[in-house]
């Protein structure tokens, strides 16, 4: 294909890409947990208060005001996660494990300042770190058979039969839509409906439409595997006033990596008049862009025993980048095996497109008890507790690329954006999350235990979407040198949508989601050094 004929196409690619983003990634890259070390796991993230620890930093920042040395931390982890999925009452099971680097953190604590000096401001206190928000590490797995009529089922070919609606242009048709419709109809999946003089009638005919419209079953199958994270770099400063107030601000520059790849399969398993045998769809995307958001804290400690925290993190503004492709494979009696991709169509090209999303701000409000602190016992220790809440519908897409009302039904980039953010605000809402913690300290040893629960973020209430984390811990701590190792499951419920029937004026519903069930477990371990 020319050069030039890949620039005749740009126009389209600014269309579909503006449709890839969707609902369900403004969540993925808005529903973080607190991360941290081996330590603040263990206590279920519950930071807010407590401070002392390097993990401050992407909570309140004001924690790290309690720091009288410089520290210098590193974890690394390891995670596996086991997915139970049903669709249309069948039920299968997917997991993935991999290794990951969850946190290091360095602490720059100055000298306290002298006795004889009026100021009642203690020290200040500069953090650096890396800490991970957020893990993309999955796979994913379900099937299940549809049998019905056209109101009631649906095929994924669906979206390209729906695109293709008025196209007469034949030779056009099989290179101006390169994310599925080309393709489709270059492996035959989609034919044109000609008259009796053989000239196209602007209708199309998909092989699994038929098979649905005469009654029959398709059996359904999406496999999904993911990878890549929420990386998050904090510059953090605290200042101690009399050992009472801390106050703490960091600015923060989180980045994303994420890459998914999917095949969706569709099979004929009864219908004898069909020619089709199966096809898969194979969707590639990866995700990367950075951010930046500000972090403002506090900590005002009354009386030893007791400290009160309150933070607020400011909504993050990501610019992120797109590359995407699709393959189309389509099996048939009278064709046999064939395949065609995007780059097939595009000299060798994926889509691209740069994009804005802001993803909601971060309200918390934290309580810290600590016994026998200071006092020459055998034991020592605290329990603490956050409580946070995030406005999940406040996620906005901003779209770069202006197609000048070119896109589906003369809607601009920012028609469409503000579609989707429509959206976002009736399909999320805001919710609560808690996280509960507690240590208990031996001489030069601790014991750990937390437990976190983030709330769903679903305005369905049958939608069940939370997620509860269990963790527990141990601790060394002897000079300069700690170590702390923590064990930390999570169960989770959600959903997974394995597609959605666009512009949609045939009323071709979209398939029931896949109700999914997480297991998960992580391995965290710190090692840290007084500097």
């Amino acid at each position: 294909m020319k050069r030039s004929l890949l620039s005749a196409v740009l126009v389209f690619l600014s269309i579909v890409a503006a449709q890839a983003q969707d609902e369900t990634d403004a969540l993925r890259y808005s529903r973080l947990t607190s991360g941290g070390d081996a330590r603040t796991q263990a206590i279920g993230g519950a930071m807010g208060s407590l401070g002392g620890d390097v993990s401050a930093m992407s909570v309140n920042p004001a924690g790290i005001g309690l720091f009288k040395t410089n520290e210098l931390t590193i974890t690394p982890g390891f995670r596996s996660l086991n997915t139970d999925a049903t669709y249309y009452d069948n039920q299968a099971s997917d997991s993935k494990s991999s290794l990951f680097l969850q946190q290091i953190g360095l602490i720059f604590a100055s000298n306290p300042r002298r006795k004889n000096n009026d100021s009642r401001w203690k020290n200040v206190t500069f953090g650096l770190g890396v800490n991970r928000l957020a893990n993309f590490n999955r796979s994913l797995y379900y099937t299940g058979t549809i049998k019905g009529d056209k109101s009631n089922f649906s095929s994924y070919s669906d979206n390209y039969w729906l695109q293709l609606q008025g196209e007469t242009d034949l030779d056009g048709a099989q290179d101006n839509y390169p994310f599925g419709p080309s393709q489709a109809i270059r492996t035959y999946l989609i034919d044109p409906v000609l008259d009796d003089n053989n000239n196209p009638t602007g209708d199309w005919a998909a092989l699994p439409s038929d098979i649905i419209s005469n009654g029959h079953p398709l059996e359904q199958s999406n496999s999904i595997s993911s990878k890549g994270g929420i990386n998050e770099f904090s510059l953090s400063v605290a200042g101690n006033y009399d050992d009472k107030l801390f106050i703490g601000a960091s600015l923060n520059i989180p980045s994303i990596n994420y890459d998914r790849s999917q095949t969706f399969r569709e099979t004929n398993t009864q219908d004898k008049n069909s020619v089709l045998n199966y096809f898969d769809v194979d969707n590639s995307l990866h995700t990367n862009g950075v951010g930046i958001n500000g972090k403002l804290g506090l900590i005002y400690s009354p009386q030893p025993a007791l400290r009160l925290g309150a933070a607020f993190h400011t909504p993050t503004v990501y610019t992120l980048h797109d590359t995407y492709s699709t393959r189309v494979t389509t099996s048939t009696t009278d064709q046999g095996l064939l395949t065609s991709s995007t780059q097939d169509i595009t000299d060798g090209y994926p889509g691209e497109y740069d994009y804005n999303l802001t993803t909601p701000w971060h309200a918390l409000a934290s309580v810290s008890y600590l016994f026998n602190d200071g006092v020459d016992a055998p034991v020592h220790g605290f329990i603490t507790a956050d409580y946070e809440y995030v406005n999940y519908a406040a996620a906005k897409y901003r779209f770069n690329r202006d197609d000048g009302g070119s896109g589906l039904g003369g809607a601009t980039a920012k028609d469409q954006a503000d579609a989707l953010n429509r959206s976002i605000k009736d399909m999320y809402k805001g919710a609560s999350n808690l996280r509960l913690g507690g240590e208990v300290k031996f001489n030069v040893m601790a014991v750990r235990a937390g437990v976190a629960w983030y709330g769903s973020p679903y305005q369905d209430s049958n939608v069940k979407g939370d997620q509860l984390l269990y963790s527990g811990g141990l601790g060394y701590r002897n000079g300069g040198f700690f170590a702390d190792l923590t064990y930390v499951y999570n169960r989770e419920k959600d959903e997974d949508q394995p597609y959605y029937v666009t512009a949609n004026d045939a009323g071709i519903p979209s398939p029931q989601p896949a109700a999914l069930t997480s297991g998960g477990s992580n391995i965290i371990l710190t090692i840290g050094f007084k500097l």
